[in-house]
């Protein structure tokens, strides 16, 4: 049955068919004051929008699973353990769940992931290979646990999936702790379900479920220790740098370029997510890495000759101390960071 349909008096079906009326106008209006440089290609819109689902089902299933058999109510049971049921998402899309920061930047990180794997980047995974036969012990450990990692990422059609060893510990909990509140009003607004029973019971669950998260077995923490272990050995050197963005993929990158920067790696993808063609520049200066492998790791990115030349003047018209100075703002408190953002804007 339709959600307009009026409830009580033909007025509240009708405001809400206004209210639906004026939301699309609206986000027809900001999707056009959008700058052209800042627009999602067709293709980010259509990974984000296969990602983010995929990825509250696999915690909402997780979530169900536990709870399914802690209700006293057979038809609350059944509907938790529909295959066919989709309970949060529909939830979660009314609220606009989906606009929190760090969710979308998580989203953009995997999609652009994506982009690279398609191009080349780290498709078969051959520096992880490599890796895993060094003869150091904490090498090759790390890049094993790397490439049993990856192999979790794509479904059968390659397409990528965003599984919960990707999340940061901020994102697992606030995304854990939405999709209860989710079920939540589920179970309480469409079978009866007594708040104070819901409450313990999916709290419960989501206590549960985190404490089997593990933020040490994170795909970034993996790269980071290999990027660490790499730098320890002395063998974290620009060929090795460029390698990893071509022939591992972009966590592994990005891990490398927050060791030889001295930034985490969120803001290491923050700078490299800038649509500015000084970002990367500077970055990879930042980096000290030398301008034949900074050329090609700023072509392996954009596949664009003529994007590429406007990025070497850049490099070459900096120098490491400069780079250094530049980036100096994301050493600062993220808090700090922010503020200065939204300030200038």
């Amino acid at each position: 049955m339709s959600d307009l349909r009026p409830s009580g008096n033909d007025l509240d079906g009708a405001a809400q068919l206004l209210a639906s009326a004026r939301m699309r106008v609206s986000a027809a209006a900001s999707d056009l004051a959008i700058p052209a440089d800042l627009r999602l290609t067709e293709r980010q819109r259509a990974t984000l929008a296969t990602l983010l689902p995929r990825l509250l089902r696999t915690i909402e299933d997780e979530l169900r699973s536990i709870v399914a058999e802690a209700f006293d109510n057979d038809s609350l049971r059944g509907a938790l353990s529909s295959a066919h049921l989709d309970i949060a998402g529909p939830i979660l899309a009314r609220c606009r769940a989906a606009e929190d920061p760090l969710l979308v930047t998580t989203l953009l990180r995997r999609a652009e992931e994506h982009r690279l794997h398609r191009t080349g980047g780290g498709a078969d995974n051959a520096l992880l290979i490599d890796l895993a036969g060094d003869t150091d012990a904490e090498i090759a450990g790390e890049a094993m646990a790397l490439l049993i990692a990856h192999s979790g990422r794509f479904d059968p059609f390659q397409e990528p999936v965003l599984i919960r060893s990707d999340l940061p510990a901020e994102l697992e909990h606030q995304l854990v702790w939405t999709v209860a509140a989710a079920l939540r009003h589920y179970v309480v607004g469409q079978h009866e379900i007594g708040p104070g029973e819901a409450d313990e019971v999916l709290a419960t669950a989501g206590r549960r479920l985190l404490a089997a998260y593990d933020e040490g077995d994170t795909l970034d923490a993996h790269c980071l220790r290999l990027a660490r272990a790499l730098s320890g050995a002395g063998k974290l050197d620009d060929a090795l740098t460029a390698r990893a963005l071509t022939d591992s993929g972009l966590s592994l990158f990005l891990a490398m370029l927050s060791v030889r920067t001295g930034l985490d790696t969120a803001a290491v993808w923050e700078i490299m997510s800038a649509r500015d063609n000084r970002a990367m520049a500077f970055l990879l200066r930042a980096a000290g890495v030398a301008r034949e492998p900074a050329g090609a790791i700023l072509f392996a990115l954009t596949r664009d000759e003529v994007a590429l030349v406007p990025q070497l003047d850049i490099y070459d018209g900096s120098n490491r101390a400069q780079a250094q100075r530049l980036l100096a703002l994301w050493r600062a408190d993220v808090g700090y960071r922010n503020a200065v953002a939204r300030l200038g804007t």
